[in-house]
């Protein structure tokens, strides 16, 4: 790719290159040359025409597609200190963003099964291509003239799956209260010792909605914060070390929605 894109430069010639998340490709008078950037099975591809072509069938997605919707997928208790645990509980929602595309109606229950048959690790790149985007370089006689970024038309429905798991995040962190730590993407994290009937109660809210979930492993679990007030979360899940980064700054953004939404009479 590089070899191509500097020989049509130096040729002087007219071309485009469109720098993809999983792809580049070239682009000239003479036709196309694609260039894969991830290695993803074919089945992913063929899970990701499945999901558009159902989501640009749904009224429901092109209502969606029609708003704006947070890109936030991650919290944390109020003025969370530093500590450490021996074993923390963690429930994470299986197949979250795949079952909330299918529970609001977007895609069939044929597509939906055909994602679970991915294996986890692919089902997110399938569904994100909703999301995908692309740096465009337009070169005229070797010369690059423009630079632009273009997105999928679909991108509002891949926010609005980060939105809706992260609300379902919330509401199991507004039960669980002070026993809460943080969730990130589709898990939540708490103490231990957190009283039964709230766990039962943050299972029912899963539940209700129709996610299926399950208890990981959670060992060594530390929480230190910087000078600069930069948090880091380390672990162990289920044998392996995770970490974690947030900054409390990003309050901000939550902040502004809220009173967004509070000038609008929401």
């Amino acid at each position: 790719m590089k070899q191509l894109t500097t020989l049509l430069r130096d040729s002087g010639k007219k071309f485009t290159v469109r720098h993809g998340t999983y792809t580049t490709t070239l682009e000239t008078e003479a036709g196309k040359r694609k260039f894969m950037t991830h290695n993803f099975a074919e089945r992913v591809f063929i899970a990701a025409k499945m999901i558009r072509r159902d989501v640009l069938q749904s009224d429901v997605a092109a209502e969606i597609m029609a708003g704006q919707h947070s890109k936030m997928n991650f919290g944390h208790r109020e003025q969370i200190k530093p500590f450490a645990a021996k074993d923390v509980l963690n429930i994470d929602i299986s197949s979250a963003y795949a079952t909330t595309l299918w529970l609001s109606g977007m895609i069939s229950e044929g597509t939906y099964k055909y994602l679970q048959s991915l294996r986890k690790e692919e089902r997110l790149p399938a569904i994100g291509m909703l999301a995908k985007s692309a740096v465009v370089f337009d070169y005229e006689n070797g010369v690059c003239t423009d630079i632009k970024v273009s997105r999928q038309d679909t991108h509002q429905i891949f926010f609005y799956l980060i939105e809706e798991v992260n609300l379902v995040m919330q509401s199991i962190a507004w039960e669980l209260g002070r026993h809460y730590y943080f969730h990130w993407v589709d898990g939540v994290f708490f103490s231990r010792d957190t009283p039964r009937h709230l766990v039962a109660r943050a299972e029912e809210i899963l539940a209700d909605r129709g996610y299926r979930f399950k208890y990981e492993n959670v060992t060594d679990f530390e929480l230190k914060r910087s000078k600069s007030g930069l948090y880091t979360i380390s672990m162990i899940k289920n044998g392996e070390h995770k970490v974690y980064q947030f900054s409390q700054t990003n309050n901000g953004s939550e902040i502004k929605k809220f009173l967004m939404l509070a000038a609008q009479g929401k």
